[in-house]
């Protein structure tokens, strides 16, 4: 009966030392033979215990213990807001993160970190949220470098080494710029709406229409944000996370 008692209960340990104690509790001593890791299962174990009442013959348990982990209930919601955008077919807002990393001091880049942690937020606050992706993440490592502090891999959103050009087609995309002639007066199904993701704290010239010279160097159309009877701005350089919550007003 005790080991009855004993089999039902060591499945519900976590731990070698807890394991040991328990048995000790019981007036039984233990032996545990050290965990194989079954083939094809990283997450998985057989671990063999070898159990002895005082005075009496041995018996051994054998077990199978699982070591998955369970997901944080953060990132099960990040997961679930990003199934219900993928869904309902949302627009894609991808951030351009290679055209610029170079080209940034180590402040900008710290903010442009912050940043991205910041769209990651709010779009997960969303009613209808964007199906976020960061793009160009082969030339952009101090950025990421600087989103570890961010906890960035936990994040539910696309990433891609190649730029959105070499992502999807280039038909598809349309380059958010304030320095385009176009202005985007809807969003068409199958659009992906590009952000450039840089951070210009010295607002010099020669950042003056970077954006639009990126995209118009791969061919890829420009378009700036409708920002008449929506929001008023005292400059037309926005930060990322601007650019994300005029987007979303512009969607509803």
């Amino acid at each position: 009966e005790q080991f009855t008692y004993l089999q039902r209960r060591a499945r519900q340990l976590r731990s070698r030392e807890t394991l040991h104690g328990r048995l000790a509790a019981l007036g039984y001593l233990s032996t545990i033979t050290s965990p194989s890791v079954l083939a094809g299962e990283a997450a998985a174990a057989r671990v063999s215990v070898r159990v002895q009442a005082a005075g009496s013959g041995a018996a051994e348990l054998r077990l199978f213990v699982c070591l998955r982990q369970r997901q944080p209930r953060r990132q099960r919601r990040a997961a679930a807001v990003a199934a219900r955008a993928e869904a309902a077919g949302r627009t894609v807002v991808a951030f351009d993160l290679g055209s610029y990393a170079s080209a940034m001091t180590d402040a900008e880049v710290g903010a442009m970190a912050r940043q991205l942690g910041l769209c990651y937020g709010y779009n997960r606050g969303l009613p209808q949220p964007f199906r976020l992706a960061l793009c160009g993440l082969r030339d952009a490592a101090p950025v990421a470098a600087r989103l570890e502090a961010h906890c960035w891999r936990s994040w539910v959103l696309g990433r891609h080494e190649e730029p959105p050009w070499g992502t999807w087609p280039a038909a598809s995309l349309v380059y958010l710029s304030a320095d385009a002639e176009a202005t985007l007066d809807r969003i068409e199904a199958g659009d992906v709406l590009v952000i450039g993701g840089v951070v210009d704290h010295a607002n010099v010239a020669s950042r003056v229409g970077l954006a639009r010279g990126v995209a118009e160097a791969h061919a890829v159309r420009t378009a700036r944000l409708p920002l008449d009877g929506i929001v008023s701005v005292r400059k037309t350089s926005l930060t990322c996370l601007a650019v994300l919550q005029i987007l979303a007003n512009f969607a509803e």
